[in-house]
C-alpha cells in the first residue's frame, strides 16, 4: 500500500520511467537468440570493447572522436565477466532507460513541472518509433544526451546563468556531453550561443564571465572534429572507403554526388526518403506542439536548428547540412516538450474526460511501441528503412546469417595470403575486428554500394589482388573480375582482379 501511495505522490515516477523504458528495449533482445539487436551494437561496440582502447570500429561509422560511452562499457564488462554479447543486449535496455529517465529529470527539474505532467510526457517520448529507433543501438547518442538534459536540468535551462553559479559541475557536464557524442555537443553549443547571443545584447559584455566556462568543452569538440574529418587517422588494418562530400566542407555534404541514394539529381527521391522518415518522427508530433509552442532559450534554437539541418537538403540537397537524417531523427526531443504544454493548455492533468482520452491514446501507443520493439509491427514506408530498421528485432545482419560470416572469416584466415586486402561492407565491419587475422588489411565499403560499384570506384587507383566477404546478392555485376573462392550460406568470398 505504501508503495502504491510513494508512485501516486509521484516520488517514484522516475523510476517507473526507467523501468518501462528498459523493459520496452529489453523486450527484442529476448526474442534476439544470443546476439543483441541494434545496427552498432554487432559492428561497432562489440569490436571497440575487444580491441579497447582502440576506437577505429565506431569511428569508422564517420562521427567526431567521442569515446565516452565505449569506455563505460569496457569497464562495467571486464567488471561483470560474462560473454560480450550477452552484455550488449543487458547494455543497451540500460542505455535506454538512462536515457528516458534523464528526459523526465530535464522536465521536471529544468522546466519545473510537476511530477504527473513530466511522467506522462517522458512516457509519450519513450513510445515513439523514433525514440525507440535512437535506443536500438545509438549508445552514445544516448549518453550524451543524458549529460545534456542534465546539464540543462542542473542550470534550470540558463545555461549561462548557471555556469556562473556553478562552474565545476556545468565544465564536468558540459565536457562529458562533448566526450559522449557530437550530435548531443551541436545542440549544446547552438543552446549556448543563443543565449550569448542573448545575453550580450540585454545584458551587456559583463555577463558573459560565464561563457568561458566552456572553454574546455569546445577545444575538446575542436581536437575532435579535426582528428575525424581534419586529419583522420585510422587503425592500419582498417580503412574505410570514404565517398567524397562533393562541398570540400565536412560540415556540408553536396547529396547528388556523395549519396547513393540521391546519385544522379533524383529530387523526387530526395523529398520521397526525408517526407517518409518525417511521416514517423515528425508528423504525429506537430498538430499537437503547434499547441504548445512556447518560446525560450533552450528548446527553440534547438528546434530552428533541427529544422534547418534536417531539411536543408529539400532546399538545396547540392549544399545542404551533412546527416539529415540524424537531425531528424532528434525531432521528437523538442516536439514531445511541446506536446507536454499542450496537454497542460488543454486542462488534460486535471483529470475527467480530457485525460481519460490522453490515456486511451497513450494505451494505443503502447500497443504500437511494444508492436515495433517486438517486430509484430513493422514500418510501411521503404524509404525509410535506411535510417529506421522495420522492426527493433534486427541488427546489421540477420541473426542466422552470424555463424557463416564467421566461416568466412575462418576461412580466409586459413588460406588468403600475408597482408591480403579484403572488402567487406560496413555491415560485416564488427565480424572483421573480431574474427579476421591480424595481418590482413580491410577496407570498409560505404553502407548502399554494391561490390561493382566500389571497384568502378577504385578502379586505376589499386592494382593486384583483392579479395572480398560479401552477399552474393550484393555483388552487382562482376562476371569478368570475381571469382568464387568459397560459399557459406549467402556469404561468399571473392577473388577480384582489377
Amino acid at each position: 500500500m505504501r508503495k502504491c501511495e510513494l508512485f501516486v505522490d509521484g516520488k517514484c515516477f522516475g523510476l517507473g520511467i526507467f523501468s518501462i523504458a528498459f523493459v520496452i528495449r529489453l523486450l527484442p533482445e529476448f526474442l534476439s537468440g544470443p546476439y543483441p539487436v541494434g545496427y552498432d551494437l554487432l559492428a561497432g561496440y562489440a569490436p571497440s570493447l575487444y580491441v579497447f582502447p582502440d576506437d577505429t570500429p565506431l569511428r569508422l561509422f564517420g562521427w567526431a572522436w567521442s569515446p565516452l560511452a565505449a569506455y563505460i562499457l569496457w569497464v562495467f564488462w571486464k567488471l561483470s565477466g560474462v560473454d560480450i554479447f550477452l552484455f550488449l543486449k543487458v547494455a543497451g535496455p540500460v542505455f535506454y532507460g538512462l536515457f528516458v529517465l534523464a528526459f523526465y529529470h530535464l522536465l521536471s527539474r529544468g522546466l519545473c513541472w510537476n511530477k504527473k505532467k513530466s511522467f506522462v510526457t517522458a512516457v509519450l517520448f519513450l513510445l515513439q518509433p523514433a525514440v525507440l529507433r535512437t535506443g536500438w543501438d545509438q549508445l552514445r547518442e544516448e549518453l550524451g544526451f543524458v549529460f545534456l538534459f542534465i546539464l540543462l536540468a542542473k542550470t534550470k535551462l540558463d545555461i549561462i546563468g548557471g555556469a556562473k553559479q556553478k562552474p565545476l559541475a556545468v565544465i564536468v557536464l558540459s565536457v562529458l556531453v562533448v566526450l559522449s557524442h557530437q550530435l548531443a555537443a551541436v545542440l549544446l553549443f547552438i543552446a549556448l550561443f543563443w543565449q550569448f547571443m542573448n545575453s550580450l545584447i540585454r545584458k551587456g559584455i559583463l555577463y558573459l564571465k560565464g561563457f568561458f566556462v566552456f572553454i574546455p568543452s569546445v577545444f575538446v569538440f575542436v581536437w575532435g572534429v579535426y582528428g575525424q574529418f581534419v586529419c583522420p587517422n585510422f587503425s592500419g588494418r582498417f580503412m574505410p572507403i570514404q565517398l567524397p562530400s562533393g562541398t570540400g566542407f565536412f560540415t556540408f555534404t553536396n547529396y547528388f554526388l556523395s549519396d547513393p541514394r540521391f546519385v544522379g539529381g533524383d529530387f523526387f527521391k530526395v523529398l520521397a526518403y526525408v517526407g517518409s522518415l518525417s511521416m514517423y518522427c515528425v508528423a504525429p508530433l506537430v498538430p499537437f506542439a503547434v499547441k504548445g509552442f512556447f518560446k525560450d532559450e533552450v528548446f527553440t534554437p534547438m528546434l530552428v536548428w533541427l529544422c534547418v539541418a534536417s531539411y536543408s537538403i529539400v532546399v538545396f540537397p547540392w549544399f545542404a547540412f551533412s546527416y539529415y537524417w540524424w537531425w531528424i531523427l532528434l525531432l521528437p526531443v523538442p516536439l514531445t516538450v511541446y506536446v507536454g504544454q499542450a496537454l497542460e493548455k488543454w486542462e488534460v492533468f486535471a483529470g475527467g474526460r480530457r485525460f481519460r482520452a490522453v490515456l486511451a491514446g497513450v494505451l494505443l501507443l503502447s500497443i504500437i511501441a511494444v508492436g515495433y520493439a517486438s517486430s509484430v509491427f513493422r514500418l510501411g514506408y521503404p524509404y525509410a528503412y535506411t535510417y529506421m530498421p522495420s522492426g527493433l528485432l534486427e541488427s546489421c545482419v540477420d541473426f542466422k546469417d552470424v555463424p557463416d560470416i564467421s566461416d568466412a572469416f575462418s576461412w580466409i584466415n586459413l588460406h588468403l595470403p600475408e597482408k591480403a586486402v579484403i572488402f567487406v561492407p560496413e555491415k560485416f565491419q564488427g565480424f572483421a575486428f573480431l574474427y579476421s587475422r591480424s595481418d590482413l588489411t580491410i577496407r570498409v565499403v560505404p553502407p548502399l554500394l554494391n561490390l561493382s560499384q566500389i571497384v568502378a570506384m577504385i578502379e586505376g587507383k589499386e592494382n593486384g589482388t583483392i579479395y572480398a566477404i560479401y552477399y552474393s546478392k550484393e555483388i552487382g555485376d562482376l562476371k569478368d573480375v570475381a571469382k568464387n573462392l568459397a560459399t557459406f550460406g549467402k556469404i561468399v568470398v571473392y577473388q577480384l582482379c582489377i
